[in-house]
């Protein structure tokens, strides 16, 4: 949801908006679920990716400039 916001109604530059989710995301993980450093690489990465998906998915929502 927060990458189809930032896409709808952001720029590219609000993406760094995903470092944080996904870095409190990883240390969540590690410190209550005790995943390992590979568990932990391939939750991240699978954040950043929908996270990036869905961006793209609100950037192709947003108006065409023609458009009212």
């Amino acid at each position: 949801m927060l990458g189809l916001g930032l896409g709808r109604f952001g720029s590219v530059w609000w993406l760094l908006a995903f470092l944080p989710v996904v870095a409190g995301e990883l240390a969540y993980g590690v410190y209550v679920h005790h995943l390992s450093t590979g568990g932990s690489m391939r939750r991240g990465l699978a954040l950043l990716v929908c996270g990036q998906l869905g961006f793209l998915l609100g950037a192709l929502m947003r108006p065409m400039r023609g458009e009212t």
